[in-house]
C-alpha cells in the first residue's frame, strides 16, 4: 500500500445520493468520489420519481416514460390516485452518466471501502486516503458510518424486493397491495417506454421466496442469469450525521416509508449535504457547523417520514378489510391533493440545482408518449448487436 493522499472531500458511494453531493463539491477543492462499481452499474432501483425531479436536475435526456396516474389495487379493488405531481420512470444508467459528466475536476474511482484507520484515514482499495470533509453514501450497508463505530442499519427496519424487465409496454404505474401470495408487500408493475418493470417486495424483510413470487407474477417458470436484479432499502429515518461525517442516502434512511420511493431523498438530501461541505472547503463555515447546519434540514422532515412509517406498519398489522377504505378515502381529489402536497415537501425536489447556485427551466411535461434519447439508445445498440450476430 502506497503513502497516505490527502483531498478536500471524499464521498464513498457513487449511486443518486453521493453524485449529487459530489455534483455540489465541483470546483471546490480537490474531490474524490468512489465506488466500488463503475458509475451506472449496479442498480437496485425500481427508477420512477417524480417528473419534477429529472425536471429540475435537466435530466430529460433519462426519461423513460411519463405517469400522471398511480394505481393501487388491494382487495380485489383497483384505486386510482391522480397524480398532483406526475410521476416518471427513467433510465438509471443514463441518469448516473450524465449527472457524473458534469463532475469538473471531481476524481471518479472504483475501490471498494476498506475501513477506517484510528487517526480517520480511508482506506480504498490499495489507497490510503485522508479529507478535511467525508460523506458516507454507501448505502443502507453504510460502511463508512459503521467503520466509525456507529450501529449498523437496522434489519428490523429493512425492507427488500426484486425486480425484472419484461419486453411489453404499459400505459399506468401500477402496485398490487398484500395479495395472497404477498402479504407483507406489494408486487408493482413500472412502464418504462419500450418496456415494463415489475417487481416484488417485502416490507417485513423476508426475502425467501421473492424470485419464485415475481417468476408467478409475470407468468414464467423461471428467470434466466441476471435477468432479476434488487436489494435492501430502509423504512426509517436514521442519522444524518456520525461523528464528523455527513451521512447521505439509504445510509442515513432517506427511503420513504410505505411508499419506499428514496431516489428523490437521497437526490435532495445529497445536494444538501453537499451544500453545506462546499461551503465548509470554500472557508466559509466550520465543519462542524456545516454538518449541525445538514441535521437541521434533515430533521425537518422526520415527521413526515414517522407519520410515513406507521402508517406502513399499521397497513400490514390492520385486516385488508380496514386498509382497503382507508387507501380508497385517500384516492379523494381533495384529500389526494393535500396529502401528495405533504408527501412532496418531504423531500422537495424545488430544492434542486443542475449545478452549484444553478437551478433548471427545463419542463417535461410534453414528452409524454415521445420516443426518449435513452429509449433510442437501447434500441440502436439492440439493432447493432442483431447485425454483429448476423
Amino acid at each position: 500500500m502506497s503513502g497516505t493522499e490527502t483531498y478536500d472531500a471524499v464521498i464513498v458511494g457513487a449511486s443518486f445520493a453521493g453524485l449529487a453531493a459530489a455534483g455540489q463539491l465541483a470546483g471546490a477543492g480537490r474531490v474524490l468520489l468512489v465506488d466500488r462499481e463503475p458509475v451506472g452499474i449496479g442498480e437496485t432501483s425500481a427508477c420512477a420519481t417524480p417528473l419534477a425531479v429529472l425536471e429540475r436536475l435537466d435530466a430529460g435526456d433519462a426519461l423513460e416514460q411519463v405517469h400522471p396516474e398511480v394505481v393501487i389495487n388491494v382487495a380485489g379493488r383497483r384505486v386510482a390516485f391522480e397524480a398532483t405531481y406526475p410521476f416518471a420512470t427513467f433510465d438509471y444508467r443514463t441518469l448516473c452518466e450524465l449527472l457524473a459528466d458534469r463532475l469538473d475536476g471531481v476524481e471518479i474511482a472504483v475501490a471498494k471501502f476498506g475501513g477506517v484507520e484510528p487517526d480517520g484515514t480511508l482506506l480504498l482499495g490499495d489507497r490510503r486516503v485522508n479529507a478535511k470533509v467525508v460523506i458516507d453514501a454507501s448505502g443502507w450497508r453504510r460502511v463508512v458510518a459503521h467503520a466509525l463505530g456507529f450501529p449498523p442499519a437496522d434489519r428490523a427496519h429493512l425492507s427488500t424486493g426484486v425486480e425484472t424487465r419484461s419486453d411489453h409496454t404499459g400505459g399506468v404505474l401500477e402496485f398490487w397491495f398484500r395479495t395472497r401470495d404477498r402479504p407483507d408487500g406489494i408486487y408493482w408493475a413500472f412502464p418504462a417506454g419500450d418496456h415494463v418493470r415489475e417487481g416484488s417486495a417485502s416490507y417485513l424483510g423476508n426475502a425467501k421466496g421473492l424470485r419464485e413470487d415475481l417468476a408467478r407474477f409475470v407468468h414464467i417458470d423461471q428467470f434466466p442469469a441476471r435477468a432479476v436484479h434488487g436489494g435492501w432499502f430502509p423504512s426509517q429515518l436514521g442519522e444524518p450525521v456520525a461523528g464528523r461525517v455527513f451521512v447521505v442516502g439509504d445510509a442515513a434512511g432517506h427511503c420513504l416509508p410505505f411508499t419506499a420511493e428514496g431516489i428523490r431523498p437521497a437526490l435532495v438530501f445529497g445536494q444538501a449535504a453537499g451544500r453545506e461541505a462546499r461551503e465548509v472547503l470554500l472557508g466559509n463555515q466550520d465543519l462542524d457547523i456545516a454538518l449541525a447546519r445538514y441535521r437541521a434540514t434533515v430533521e425537518r422532515s422526520r415527521r413526515a417520514f414517522r407519520i410515513l412509517e406507521v402508517f406502513q406498519n399499521w397497513s400490514f398489522r390492520l385486516p385488508v378489510s380496514v386498509v382497503t377504505p382507508i387507501i380508497r378515502t385517500s384516492s379523494w381529489g381533495p384529500l389526494s391533493r393535500i396529502l401528495q402536497k405533504v408527501y412532496w415537501a418531504a423531500a422537495d425536489p424545488d430544492t434542486l440545482e443542475v449545478a452549484p447556485g444553478r437551478r433548471s427551466g427545463t419542463s417535461l411535461s410534453d414528452r409524454q408518449g415521445a420516443i426518449s434519447p435513452a429509449i433510442a439508445r437501447r434500441r440502436e445498440v439492440a439493432e447493432t448487436m442483431v447485425a454483429l450476430g448476423d
